[in-house]
C-alpha cells in the first residue's frame, strides 16, 4: 500500500468535498462579493477586500496588475480580472471552497485570495517541506532571515499568478482540453512572469514547487482527469507541475505558450472550465506536447499507471 500522510488525508478531504469544478455554480459571483459591503479599490485593479486588509489587497494587486502589464507587453493579452482579498467570515459568504484555496471563479471571473495565513493552501506548502534538500531549505531561510511559514506564505501569493494564468489561458486563445494541462499552463504563465520580474518570488518557486515526499494514492493523470480536485493530494500534482515547469522554461521561454496556441486552439469564446469527467487521454496530449518540447513523455512516467 503506497504511503501517505495524516495531513494530507485531512486535505483531501476538505477538496473532495468540494470538487473544483462543482465548488460553486457559474453564478455571478462579483455581484455577491459587492453585496458584502466590502472596501474597494479601483487601482492598480479592481479589488474588493476585507476589513483591516487593505495593505495586503494593494500589495496582491499590485502584483497581479504587474503580471498582467508584462503579458500586454510580450503576448499581447491581458486579463481584466476583478480580485476578492478575503478573511474567512467574508470567504464562507461567498465560496464553498475550504477557506485560504486561491482559486478563480464564477461568471463573470473573479480570483479569491485569503487575506490570512493558516488556510489549505498554506498547510499543503507546509506539507512539501520533507521534499526540499535540507541544505537548500536552510541556505534560503538563513539568507532571507525567515522561517519556513513565510516562504509558503509567499508561495500562497504566487498561487494568485497561478489563477490569473488560467484566464490569461484562456484569453490568449489556449483550448487546454484537460485539467492536466489546463493547471500546468496556469503554472507555465506564474513561473515565466517570477523568473523575468520578481527574482525573490522565482526562488520561493524554485524552493517550493515540487510535490510533497510522500506519494499520495493517486498518482496518474488519468486519475487527475477523472477525479481532478477529489484526488488524494491535490498539492502533489501541482508540485509535479509546477517542477516540470522549471525544466522547460529556460529551454521554451514563452514560445512554449505561442506553440500551444498554435496547436491547442480556443473555440471563438474561450472558456475558464473543463466538463468533470473530462473524456480526454493523457496519451494524445502527451504526444502533441512532446512534438515541440521533447521530455514529456519521460516526465508523465514519473505519475504512474
Amino acid at each position: 500500500m503506497k504511503k501517505r500522510t495524516i495531513l494530507a488525508t485531512v486535505l483531501a478531504l476538505l477538496w473532495v468535498a468540494v470538487p473544483e469544478s462543482q465548488a460553486l455554480e457559474k453564478t455571478n459571483l462579483l455581484e455577491t462579493v459587492i453585496q458584502l459591503g466590502l472596501t474597494r479599490l479601483d487601482k492598480p485593479m479592481v479589488t474588493y477586500h476585507s476589513e483591516g486588509c487593505g495593505k495586503r489587497a494593494r500589495k496582491l494587486s499590485a502584483a497581479i496588475a504587474e503580471m498582467n502589464a508584462f503579458y500586454q507587453t510580450h503576448l499581447g493579452v491581458r486579463a481584466s480580472v476583478p480580485l476578492a482579498v478575503l478573511n474567512s467570515n467574508d470567504w464562507v459568504r461567498v465560496s464553498s471552497r475550504p477557506y485560504g484555496m486561491p482559486n478563480i471563479d464564477g461568471t463573470p471571473p473573479v480570483i479569491f485570495m485569503p487575506a490570512t495565513s493558516g488556510g489549505l493552501a498554506f498547510h499543503l506548502m507546509m506539507a512539501r517541506k520533507d521534499a526540499i534538500p535540507a541544505k537548500r531549505l536552510e541556505d534560503h531561510l538563513r539568507a532571507r532571515r525567515v522561517g519556513f511559514e513565510a516562504a509558503a506564505d509567499e508561495f500562497v501569493d504566487i498561487i494568485g499568478f497561478h489563477e490569473l494564468g488560467h484566464a490569461l489561458c484562456a484569453r490568449y486563445g489556449i483550448a487546454p482540453r484537460c485539467h492536466w494541462l489546463d493547471e500546468y499552463v496556469a503554472s507555465y504563465f506564474a513561473y515565466a512572469f517570477v523568473s523575468e520580474r520578481r527574482h525573490q518570488s522565482k526562488e520561493v518557486f524554485e524552493l517550493l514547487g515540487r510535490p510533497s515526499k510522500a506519494r499520495p494514492l493517486n498518482t496518474s493523470l488519468a486519475d487527475f482527469e477523472r477525479l481532478y480536485g477529489g484526488v488524494d493530494d491535490y498539492g502533489w500534482y501541482q508540485g509535479m507541475f509546477e517542477s516540470h515547469i522549471q525544466t522547460v522554461y529556460p529551454r521554451l521561454g514563452l514560445q512554449f505558450l505561442r506553440e500551444l496556441r498554435r496547436r491547442f486552439p480556443a473555440p471563438p469564446v474561450p472558456l475558464l472550465d473543463i466538463p468533470v469527467p473530462n473524456p480526454v487521454e493523457p496519451n494524445p496530449v502527451l504526444a502533441e506536447l512532446e512534438a515541440f518540447a521533447p521530455g514529456f513523455r519521460r516526465w508523465a512516467e514519473g505519475f504512474g499507471p
